[in-house]
């Protein structure tokens, strides 16, 4: 019986482990590896207008991938 409840707890230690993700790898809103959508912000005569053509979702990925991704 003892062994039986060994082996079980064993293989439940296994698949767990096997199953587990390591810390760090997933984030909340990764940045994509290839550039988004153009969503260039845009100032017009009268101050910033912003983008019309980009919803506030992609607007924020663009945001993040100039952040990470310096222009040379």
């Amino acid at each position: 019986m003892r062994t039986k409840l060994a082996r079980t707890c064993a293989a439940v230690v296994a698949l767990a482990s096997l199953s587990a993700a390591p810390a760090g790898a997933q984030s909340h809103d990764p940045v994509p590896q290839t550039p988004p959508k153009d969503c260039t912000r845009l100032n017009g005569r009268f101050g910033y207008y912003g983008n019309p053509w980009c919803t506030p979702v992609e607007q924020r990925l663009w945001d993040r991938w100039i952040a990470t991704h310096p222009q040379q």
